[in-house]
């Protein structure tokens, strides 16, 4: 696995380490979040290590932010997240997080992410300090420490300065990760990746819209209130283009559009809408025939009901591949338009 880590808390720039090789990047360079794996300032995502023997999810949250001094900084917005490790467990809060999706929404993916204390102490396992930072993990609690405040100690340990050169023999290695989720159904259809998406969501977002504007008689408040709509999510899709006339303008989006091909993308997402409010979708693809996901379930059991489910809908779909992974078992399902 490559990893990139986080060098400023914008989230911007930092360093990534390749096939041996180690170069200053921006984040925004990338083009593709796969194999990579983020290592975050522990400001943003603070490493806990919480040895139990609780069974329920709940409480061992709840038994980890009732440990954790009551002058912590936004105690009572503080959210605990699962990691890879049963006994490591990473803080943080709706800001922070929101933040961290922010940069990877992009990738419209599934990201491995840790942060950099954990990931140091996994890594190299002994105090050591990188890009001023200090990393204290021979002690009873990992802590992090800027140079500044590693010299006001009375007894300083030994450290070790991780350099490029040290970073670059870091490979093949098994470590904690969160993994984050940044899929979202709008970015399916994202005018950047092609025309074809963007005509497509119009297409789905207009025809709801009309249909809805047809049944609007007599409440004028209503109309106004939609036409705003549709000129905002016209806009969204066609910034450069001034709008004068909205309903106008988007009868003559209209004009270019295939029925038959209207009839299929309203069905797939109309679909996809229905699958995400009940599965956990890592990845979607679609073509003017067929429209395929990839999902996350628990067990076999919880993928049998579900395609039962799908086939007394009268759905013609097939399980293209199926796998089992230590999150679950990720089947890729193709549905037939």
């Amino acid at each position: 696995m490559n990893i990139f880590i986080f060098n400023n808390l914008n989230l911007d720039n930092g360093v990534l380490i390749i096939d041996g090789s180690i170069k200053k990047i921006n984040v925004h360079e990338l083009d593709s979040a796969d194999d990579i794996l983020f290592v975050l300032p522990n400001e943003l995502l603070n490493f806990i290590e919480f040895k139990h023997d609780l069974k329920n999810n709940q409480n061992i949250h709840a038994s980890i932010l009732n440990s954790i001094s009551t002058l912590h900084e936004d105690n009572e917005n503080l959210t605990v997240l699962n990691t890879s490790n049963k006994y490591h467990f990473f803080t943080t809060n709706n800001e922070k997080i929101e933040k961290v999706k922010n940069v990877f929404r992009k990738f419209n993916a599934k990201i491995s992410i840790t942060s950099d204390l954990l990931f140091f102490k996994e890594v190299f396992n002994q105090n050591c300090s990188h890009a001023n930072s200090v990393y204290l993990v021979e002690s009873d609690e990992a802590v992090k420490l800027s140079e500044k405040s590693f010299k006001l100690l009375d007894d300083t340990n030994e450290v070790k300065n991780i350099s490029d050169s040290d970073l670059k023999k870091v490979k093949d290695i098994s470590t904690t990760i969160y993994q984050l989720n940044t899929f979202s159904i709008s970015s399916i259809f994202n005018l950047q990746n092609s025309l074809r998406p963007a005509v497509a969501i119009l297409i789905i977002i207009v025809s709801v819209y009309i249909t809805a504007l047809f049944n609007i008689n007599s409440n004028y408040s209503q109309v106004e209130k939609m036409g705003t709509t549709l000129e905002s999510i016209y806009s969204d899709i066609y910034p450069a283009e001034n709008i004068t006339n909205i309903y106008e303008q988007i009868e003559l989006k209209l004009d270019y559009l295939n029925n038959e091909e209207v009839t299929k993308l309203s069905k797939t997402i109309n679909l996809l809408k229905g699958l995400s409010e009940s599965l956990y979708i890592l990845e979607v693809n679609y073509s003017e025939t067929r429209f395929q996901i990839k999902c996350l379930f628990k067990n076999d059991a919880e993928e049998s009901i579900f395609v039962n489910q799908q086939n007394r809908l009268n759905y013609d779909l097939e399980i293209v591949d199926s796998k089992i992974t230590q999150l679950g078992k990720i089947t890729t399902i193709s549905y037939e338009l």
